[in-house]
């Protein structure tokens, strides 16, 4: 399992999809949080450089991101 810095890092790469951040029991809620936040800026930065490629080979994950950061936040 990768630490929490590595998480942080690279959250799609550690954990394939975004709801597998919440079924991590050795991370705090708050480190919950930064992971999806980190994870929430990369798409975001993706998404700007693929809309300016034409590119959209990839699942726009901003929405379900949102939403489990909502959740945590609850």
């Amino acid at each position: 399992m990768a630490d929490y810095e590595t998480c942080l890092r690279n959250p799609a790469g550690t954990f394939g999809e975004p709801e597998n951040v919440l079924k991590r029991d050795d991370l705090s809620k708050e480190q919950k949080l930064e992971i999806l936040k980190q994870w929430r800026y990369d798409e975001y930065e993706t998404e700007v450089a693929d809309q300016e490629n034409m590119r959209g080979d990839k699942p726009d994950r901003l929405g379900e991101i949102n939403n489990l950061i909502l959740k945590l936040e609850q």
